[in-house]
């Protein structure tokens, strides 16, 4: 028998008992369907996660001087400790002098313990200094837009209110646009009692619920030196933290991995997604061995149904061998039949699990849309890379399944065979 022969003969014995052959593949698809769904869930789940990550920015990069801290004057025992190797205005230009940075933002933070408040529109409520540039941090969120003004800080003497700010000063949100320009006084006051003024000029409303302010380096720096009674604050403790954007990820990379090495400490976005990924690969394991459990029970099936189609064709199987068909011959046939028993399960389970997926991302976006909550993409992904491995291993399954009652069919003595009823 040739090749072909061998093939054309499996795929006819498949097609001679179709009702038993879509039962011993139904074990087959339900494990395929399984596989398809959990694997395609956790691949887009990691999509979406990548995706997130590189919104947020992976050749972003925020540094932090090593021991973070500041001066701990014997007599202000509530300010931080010294910087060991402090971020400089020199080191910021060097950062910004690097081929493949695009940008570097320094960051200056006032104490815990200062009390800060907004005299403004008759009213005085204490505020709290936000981050220094309005750009998205680690978390999951986009570039917030401007109620009304701008979210661009001059270099001094101006700040971004929040939008919680403004509403505890009495002003109506339809009435934004004419808090942009006005004057408001930013008080700084210590336990003691001592308080300083900080006259500034409103550019613009964050959407920021809670009362914060926002203010530029060079009037950061003038609070903070006020506190510490100090003239010289950023040449000899440096900037808190600087946000260096790179042009491409490998560049940030390099340039993380050159300043740990100076002694700064780093944060990168690489660290955080190489974790969620290697979780959501455990959580694809988990996955494939419950699909794999599914398809432990199809294989059982299929041979069963090989089992039983020896006992059917065992006179056929004597003709075969008296007509010449070495065993070598009869095994091949019989794991060409358990073959396609497993390829025609993979192909079904994955067909249903593709429109199941579908379905199941419609349903997603539909409850979304109802639940007002802002979700983009597929979280049921099949890659080509899934629906090739899932059909390789359904054949796989099959091909396993036959292995015993194939070399059965093969030892079979031609007499006997044909002396069979």
């Amino acid at each position: 028998m040739t090749l072909h022969d061998q093939v054309r003969t499996a795929l006819a014995n498949v097609g001679r008992r179709k009702l038993r052959s879509g039962l011993a593949s139904l074990g087959v698809v339900v494990g395929t369907v399984t596989i398809v769904v959990m694997v395609s869930l956790a691949a887009g789940v990691r999509q979406q996660i990548n995706h997130q990550f590189e919104l947020v920015g992976l050749n972003r990069l925020t540094v932090r001087a090593n021991g973070g801290g500041g001066r701990r004057p014997e007599f202000l025992p509530f300010a931080f400790a010294p910087h060991r190797q402090p971020i400089t205005a020199k080191d910021v230009s060097k950062w910004r002098a690097l081929p493949g940075v695009s940008a570097v933002v320094p960051e200056l933070n006032l104490p815990n313990s200062v009390g800060l408040g907004l005299n403004w529109n008759g009213t005085n409520q204490p505020v709290r200094l936000s981050g220094g540039d309005f750009r998205p941090g680690f978390s999951f969120q986009e570039a917030p837009q401007a109620l009304a003004g701008s979210l661009e800080l001059p270099e001094t003497n101006g700040l971004v209110l929040s939008q919680g700010a403004v509403l505890a000063a009495g002003v109506a949100s339809n009435a934004f646009a004419h808090v942009v320009g006005q004057k408001v006084e930013v008080i700084l006051r210590t336990s003691r009692g001592e308080t300083q003024s900080f006259p500034l000029r409103v550019q613009g409303i964050s959407p920021d619920y809670s009362p914060t302010i926002q203010v530029s380096i060079a009037d950061c720096l003038a609070m903070k030196s006020w506190w510490f009674n100090a003239t010289n604050l950023l040449a000899t403790e440096g900037y808190d933290a600087a946000t260096i954007r790179t042009v491409d990820v490998p560049r940030a990379n390099t340039l993380s991995a050159a300043l740990r090495k100076e002694g700064f400490q780093v944060q990168s976005l690489e660290l955080f997604m190489t974790v969620a990924n290697r979780i959501v690969t455990v959580i694809t394991m988990m996955f494939l061995l419950i699909g794999g459990i599914a398809l432990l029970v199809a294989t059982i099936g299929i041979a069963n149904t090989m089992v039983m189609a020896i006992y059917e064709r065992t006179r056929e199987i004597g003709i075969l061998k008296a007509m010449g068909a070495s065993q070598r011959e009869i095994r091949q046939l019989f794991m060409f039949e358990a073959g396609f028993l497993g390829l025609l399960g993979g192909v079904c389970g994955l067909l249903l699990g593709w429109l199941l997926g579908l379905g199941l991302n419609q349903a997603i976006e539909i409850y979304s849309r109802w639940r007002e909550v802002p979700m983009h993409g597929k979280f049921f992904l099949v890659t080509p890379t899934l629906a090739v491995g899932v059909l390789l291993f359904a054949t796989f399954i099959g091909l396993v399944a036959g292995l015993l009652p194939a070399q059965r069919a093969a030892r079979l003595d031609p007499l006997e065979a044909l002396r069979h009823e």
